[in-house]
């Protein structure tokens, strides 16, 4: 793919994400929805619904990849499909608060496309095993629970300004890069990623510490199912199990509360974030360590998903299967 074809994905995904961004921040004040930001002294409202941007802007991007490179035709639209239903899922439970039931479960209808996208593929090469064939268990279980993974995992480390969207940036960052040094469906797969992550990173400009907008499970559910679509259309498998490590850690202590358990910390009299009982989070887990500002609570967890995104490049770039 020419580089032109490329920068223009780029431009439409950052451009298209910044200013629905802004159009969402208006209207959401208007029409009253809004959440409280508790991380902060005085718990300003804030717009939700900002997933709402962060879709528009990957779309509009990976549109213009199917444009310019009819490689793509498979891969994008079996991963829009997928993000799009697990979106749907996220806006339901935005709104109707949806059963824990439900957010298990409908995951698994929204891995069809991929399924099909799929089908002649069921080799995962396996780091120290090598390649193994599942055969029709790669299609009925591993392709859907793949999915519910990484879409049901990716919404429970939220809470803090900034930081679901930065995760979500560093995560497509490596599978981008695995992708892009790769050829066949792993090179298009990393064309979609760096659509992702320039959507994102706009919507970053308004999530991040102050935030002006949140996500809404509408937007961390879908950036959840983008990067397991995106892992899963690139047989990046290796890298995506390296890459949720921090999160197989958060459901673990989710787990531990059955699942009532928060990321938000307390607030002291400066602003600084702490918490004094058992950790629900990784971010209390940050918090024990000392008394910190919002923000850097967030750039450590982002330091700690760098360093597995490392560690995926190197494990994924050597058991990569074409």
């Amino acid at each position: 793919m020419n580089i032109s074809g490329i920068l223009l994905s780029i431009f439409i995904s950052f451009f298209i994400s910044y200013i629905t961004t802004v159009w969402v921040i208006r209207q959401a004040k208007k029409s009253g929805l809004v959440g409280k930001d508790v991380n902060k002294p005085d718990k300003p409202e804030i717009p939700l619904m900002g997933g709402i941007s962060i879709i528009a802007g990957f779309i509009a991007g990976s549109f213009s990849l199917l444009l310019t490179d009819v490689r793509s035709e498979r891969v994008i639209p079996s991963v829009i499909l997928s993000s799009l239903l697990i979106a749907f899922l996220g806006l339901l439970d935005d709104i109707f608060n949806v059963r824990q039931s439900v957010r298990a479960f409908l995951p698994i209808f929204a891995s069809v496309p991929l399924i099909v996208y799929s089908v002649g593929h069921s080799v995962i090469s396996i780091p120290f095993l090598g390649p193994v064939n599942f055969g029709i268990l790669y299609y009925v279980i591993i392709i859907p629970f793949a999915l519910t993974i990484t879409s049901n995992a990716f919404n429970m480390l939220e809470g803090l300004n900034g930081l679901g969207v930065g995760m979500g940036i560093i995560m497509l960052s490596a599978l981008a890069y695995i992708g892009l040094t790769h050829g066949g469906s792993s090179y298009q797969a990393g064309l979609v990623a760096l659509s992702a992550i320039f959507s994102l990173v706009a919507f970053l400009l308004f999530n991040k510490y102050p935030a002006k907008i949140f996500p809404g499970n509408v937007g961390t559910y879908f950036i959840g199912a983008l990067i397991g679509a995106i892992g899963i259309a690139g047989f990046m498998y290796t890298a995506l199990a390296i890459l949720y490590i921090p999160y197989v850690v958060e459901f673990i202590l989710k787990l531990r509360t059955k699942f009532k358990g928060v990321s938000f910390g307390k607030v002291d009299s400066s602003g600084r974030l702490y918490w004094d009982e058992k950790p629900h989070s990784l971010t209390h887990i940050v918090m024990k360590m000392g008394r910190f500002k919002e923000y850097q609570v967030v750039i450590i967890l982002w330091g700690v998903e760098a360093i597995f995104a490392i560690i995926a490049v190197i494990l994924q770039s050597v058991t990569i299967v074409i």
